[in-house]
């Protein structure tokens, strides 16, 4: 008890709130006992949080690898506090300007530690962050500072779930507080699902003010599907590829000619591997947005290592395999709908006859759809069917609509809300219901942003997403004749759950909150890159603010308006444009000697 009082007389004017709070804790987390270096060290769960041996020198092998990414300026961001060996250990290597903050999971635990250690003068220089975990996230997103996460592994896996929530929840805060404007390349696929999600994409990112590029493949599609026409499989394969590879090369020369913040990608945008560390070689910044089900798909297994960032609709298992492949960093980022295009709508007469039914199904022929569909056929209700790939399923021929042919994503929404029920069945290679059903497809959120009434199979992810009263669920085949008969005769229930999906859609679920989140995650993982440019580092006003002298930049930084993000290139062309005869300070000249330099060294082919 000696200790604890040395530490909590160490902290008490800094953090008196915390002490209290540690005072009234009973303690008793942890398992202490000797290591055989003779230092304490701890259990948590029968799961050693230290070495057993040396836990000084464990936390030292640690802090000298965490701290080779830890730049000046940065607040460094410890998960896991465990008996502090390697708190000490990483403030020991802090950079100049830099400073170190500690997350506290559990007060009984850090109580603990604190009871069977002194922790000497470093101790009264951490920030601790504490409290509930929005509570922690304010904290954190208040810091004028960039943040730079670290995590011991041993001591924070007992609290995995709760960092994950305090991860979650800041990037949440952090997406409202977005005040820079990025440039961001969206490269898109040359045909598929992903190709109007791109569009969904550039459309969130204009709204929120980014610029971006929109690289976009899709023109090609008529020249890749030629190759089809080859009848040896061979060469249709061997062309497609090479064709691919062209557009990787093609991807990479617009690039170059407006060098992005972000080269975000979408599912099945052609960037081959090598283009991908060709970019890297470059310093670009890459992401992939992948909108499959990583089961059905698996092309991510050689792409896995090429991209700086993964975002997934996936989670669990399909993290794990992506990490196994390669994959430097995966996170989650479930699909969204565009409230612009999926919207309700006032149908014409004709429009409802055309588009209108008790039940309706929008979607490809998948092999469980065959299989499953036709047993909804029934004379208690009408049923259609939109969309293509059905070729061969003939107990659909009498319900299926313009003989297969594909539709466009007006006509998706007009079938939305004509019908009374829309059926919402995802994909699977097998014959029934998705036995891994996890992930959400994005039809689930363009049908709840129509304001359409849906039956959707359930997933692993969905409440989630959406909560009972605004999504009705079937876990069993059997379950769906009876649901329809239900639903049919309740037509305000039907709009009461339609209207609640739509509102959560519009709060949680657009497009918008997608890319803030996206961009919110990588600003905390770049935080001296695109972090700095997210919080407005690289305005005018924010650039003038830190010259010292009259002398420096801060005149002709002025000439900006105080919001616009300011780059070499743009002081560059503000000098150019002044004329031959202005006479050229040494600030202009080395401006422009820089920015000759960055032309001359920016190509990527």
């Amino acid at each position: 008890m000696q200790h604890l009082h040395a530490n909590l007389n160490g902290i008490r004017r800094t953090f008196p709130e915390l002490v209290s709070a540690l005072e009234e804790s009973s303690g008793g987390r942890l398992t202490i006992s000797s290591s055989r270096e003779g230092s304490p060290t701890a259990k948590q769960e029968e799961h050693w949080i230290h070495s057993a041996y040396d836990p000084r020198k464990e936390a030292r092998t640690w802090a000298e690898l965490q701290a080779k990414e830890w730049q000046a300026g940065e607040l460094g961001v410890v998960l896991g506090t465990g008996l502090l060996y390697h708190v000490e250990a990483l403030f020991a290597l802090k950079p100049a300007g830099a400073c170190l903050a500690v997350v506290i999971s559990d007060i009984t635990a850090f109580k603990d530690a604190l009871t069977v250690r002194v922790m000497g003068p470093w101790f009264n220089a951490i920030e601790w962050i504490w409290g509930s975990t929005d509570d922690m996230a304010t904290q954190l997103a208040s810091k004028s500072a960039p943040l730079r996460f670290f995590t011991n592994v041993p001591a924070a896996r007992p609290y995995a779930a709760q960092h994950q929530e305090l991860d979650v929840r800041l990037r949440q805060v952090l997406a409202t507080r977005q005040h820079g404007r990025l440039h961001v390349a969206v490269v898109g696929p040359i045909y598929g699902g992903s190709l109007p999600i791109t569009g969904y994409v550039v459309r969130a990112l204009e709204s929120l003010g980014h610029r971006f590029t929109w690289v976009d493949h899709s023109v090609h599609h008529a020249s890749y599907n030629r190759f089809n026409t080859f009848r040896d499989p061979r060469h249709r394969l061997s062309m497609q590829s090479r064709f691919a590879d062209v557009l990787s090369m093609s991807t990479l020369t617009e690039l170059s000619e407006d060098p992005p913040d972000l080269v975000l990608a979408m599912a099945q945008a052609p960037l081959s591997l090598g283009a991908l560390e060709h970019l890297r070689r470059k310093k670009f910044m890459t992401a992939m947005w992948f909108v499959e089900n990583y089961r059905h798909l698996t092309y991510w297994q050689q792409l896995a290592p090429g991209y700086d960032y993964w975002f997934v609709i996936q989670q669990d298992d399909c993290h794990a395999a992506l990490r196994r492949a390669g994959a430097p960093h995966v996170s989650y980022l479930p699909m969204a709908a565009d409230p612009t295009i999926h919207r309700p709508l006032t149908l014409s007469m004709n429009e409802q006859l055309e588009f209108g039914s008790d039940l309706s199904f929008v979607g490809a022929g998948y092999p469980n759809r065959r299989m499953l569909l036709p047993r909804w056929i029934q004379k208690d209700w009408t049923f259609k069917v939109w969309g293509n790939e059905w070729d061969g399923a003939g107990a659909l021929s009498s319900v299926l609509q313009r003989h297969g042919a594909r539709i466009d994503t007006d006509t998706c929404v007009k079938v939305f809300n004509a019908s009374s029920i829309n059926l919402n069945l995802h994909s699977n290679t097998s014959e029934g219901l998705d036995p891994a059903a996890d992930f959400v497809n994005p039809r689930t959120f363009e049908l709840a942003a129509c304001g359409a009434f849906q039956l959707v199979d359930r997933r692993a992810l969905l409440p989630d997403l959406f909560s009972e009263n605004e999504m009705v669920s079937f876990e069993q085949v059997e379950e769906v004749p009876s649901l329809i008969r239900t639903w049919l005769r309740d037509p305000v229930g039907r709009r009461t759950i339609a209207d609640a999906a739509r509102q959560r859609v519009l709060r949680q679920h657009t497009y918008e909150h997608r890319m803030k989140d996206m961009l919110a995650e990588l600003g905390m993982r770049e935080p001296d890159r695109l972090g700095s440019i997210l919080r407005g580092d690289r305005n005018a006003e924010t650039l003038a603010a830190q010259t010292t002298t009259p002398s420096e930049l801060g005149p002709l930084l002025r000439q900006f308006p105080s919001g616009q993000r300011v780059e070499l290139k743009d002081l560059a062309a503000n000098i150019r444009s002044r004329g031959a005869a202005t006479e050229l300070s040494r600030e202009d000249l080395l401006i422009l000697m820089l920015d000759s330099y960055r032309t001359e060294t920016r190509d990527l082919v």
